[in-house]
């Protein structure tokens, strides 16, 4: 005898009951595999990352424009409450010009009931200076009213 009798498979090579062909196949679909599922991953991080950076833009947008509108908010409440203003303050001007105006009118009236009385009194001192009593008595006819009134105003 050569040696002490050997046990197990022969040293020729490893095999586990799949022939060698078919193991280099399965490595191979494995490793394709592999290599998509990192492809694929990589792929996904980058729209994660993408989508991540278009979301923080989009917040920053949406907050600058909740601070817009919040200013714009404010500068109109401002000019609502300048406009109130504004507007009572043209109300009390209409309110004395309308004032201002019928004092005005008034004040015309007047005179004309005080120059009705100055034309009637110089008249009838006219006719009577003259001795023309018919012009005297038409010059006196509603002359005592005129006067009156007219009297009240000075």
């Amino acid at each position: 005898m050569s040696g002490p009798p050997m046990y197990g498979d022969p040293m020729s090579g490893p095999s586990y009951g799949a022939p060698a062909g078919k193991k280099g196949r399965a490595v191979l679909v494995l490793a394709v595999v592999a290599g998509l599922l990192f492809v694929l991953g990589g792929v996904m991080t980058g729209l994660f990352l993408n989508a991540s950076g278009d979301l923080n833009r989009a917040e920053t947008q949406l907050s600058e424009r909740d601070a817009t509108i919040a200013a714009n908010a404010k500068d109109m409440e401002k000019l609502k409450f300048n406009l109130q203003r504004a507007q009572a303050t043209l109300a009390e001007t209409q309110q004395d010009l309308t004032g201002t105006k019928n004092d005005r009118d008034e004040q015309a009236r007047q005179k004309k009931v005080i120059a009705t009385c100055l034309d009637k009194l110089t008249t009838a001192l006219g006719a009577a200076a003259a001795g023309n009593r018919s012009a005297y008595d038409k010059a006196r006819k509603g002359l005592d009213k005129v006067c009156e009134e007219a009297e009240d105003y000075l």
